[in-house]
């Protein structure tokens, strides 16, 4: 089959690779849809993000990576035959899964599983030629983690159940609640499925901000009260908020940027008793003025998320309340996956906010 693989940092490849063989507890899908997540893209530099944001620490790749885990497909095979009635179903798929033996799987935080399996990553598969991922003719998928489509999802929007279930274990990491004001640092694929998120649980005021004025004007278009474009600005976020907030603040601040400077511009903001969820960290080291936690101030962080929010998700896309078509601003073939690579490297330059590989052409 065609598989696109990282054969170590910066060097891809579209290759002829063995379809794969399943395992107990394993379906095959047939690729139809597979997205490019911004951790693809930080893998393809080199960059572990699993291992940083679970394990805090960096574990080196291993090499012939198969990228993708935002995809969906078909249900080609079944290795039990328990699971034959899968077979034809076109499934969304949560792509990982965990030891369940550990404290963690035991005390229901397995998004803090050191030793999880996830499609599109290299860590727990122990040692392989060919590490599984989605942007391929075929995938080996967890039959317990696929989930059937409603037939009013298309395979685009499915792609997108991955990152909303990092958003929505986000923003209950925030308990977030009814009335509340939020704002969002970073208007990529995250954070605006956060500010969607966010007013499905009831808050009345959402900002976001960014660089990119295409992200902005996607801001806009699903929903976003105040969004806004930070280069040549006239005011920043901080202004922004205490403007509309009559110098309050907000409730509850996503960070999905992870610089120093925009950490301490998310604490600026954050009203008395308010919460900021930090969703990445780029530096190793980060310092604020202490102050900026008083009066209950509380600074969180969110790691993946639960096999609880797949199921979540799919109600939230089938009923409408989270809108992803918006996002989608490229698509390719299979064929040129390795252009999607760099279209999805260079979104300054080319305006990239979701891009799309069809992986059967």
């Amino acid at each position: 089959m065609k598989a696109l693989v990282l054969r170590s940092p910066e060097q891809l490849e579209l290759m002829d690779v063995p379809k794969p063989k399943l395992s107990a507890g394993q379906v095959l899908i047939r690729v139809s849809k597979c997205g490019i997540c911004g951790s693809d893209v930080r893998y393809f530099h080199g960059e572990n993000p699993w291992s940083k944001q679970t394990l805090g620490r960096h574990i080196d790749n291993p090499p012939n990576i198969i990228l993708g885990h935002e995809f969906t497909g078909v249900v080609q095979e079944v290795f039990d035959k328990s699971d034959a009635h899968l077979l034809g179903r076109r499934v969304g798929i949560n792509t990982f899964i965990t030891c369940g033996r550990c404290s963690f799987c035991r005390n229901g935080q397995e998004n803090l599983c050191d030793y999880t399996k996830h499609l599109g990553h290299g860590q727990g598969w122990g040692k392989m030629d060919f590490y599984p991922g989605g942007m391929a003719e075929f995938c080996p998928a967890f039959a317990s983690q696929i989930f059937e489509l409603p037939e009013n999802v298309t395979d685009e929007q499915a792609t997108f159940f991955d990152p909303l279930i990092a958003a929505i274990h986000a923003v209950d990491v925030g308990r977030a609640k009814p009335l509340d004001k939020v704002a969002i640092l970073g208007a990529g694929p995250i954070g605006l499925l956060i500010a969607q998120l966010v007013k499905v649980y009831g808050a009345i005021v959402t900002f976001i901000t960014d660089i990119a004025a295409e992200n902005v004007a996607i801001a806009k278009k699903v929903g976003v009260d105040y969004p806004l474009n930070l280069s040549g600005a006239s005011k920043g976020i901080y202004d922004l908020v205490m403007e509309k907030t009559n110098y309050q603040g907000v409730n509850l601040a996503f960070n999905t940027v992870g610089t120093s400077a925009s950490i301490l511009e998310s604490l600026k903001i954050l009203k008395k008793g308010g919460t900021l969820v930090l969703m990445a960290a780029k530096e190793d080291e980060i310092s604020f003025p202490s102050l900026l936690l008083s009066g209950e101030r509380t600074i969180r962080t969110s790691s993946n998320a639960m096999y609880s929010d797949f199921p979540r998700v799919i109600e939230l896309v089938s009923g409408g309340q989270v809108k992803v078509e918006p996002l989608i601003t490229h698509r390719f073939d299979l064929s040129d996956a390795v252009a999607a690579f760099e279209v999805a490297c260079n979104k300054s330059k080319t305006g990239a906010v979701k891009v799309i590989i069809d992986c059967q052409r």
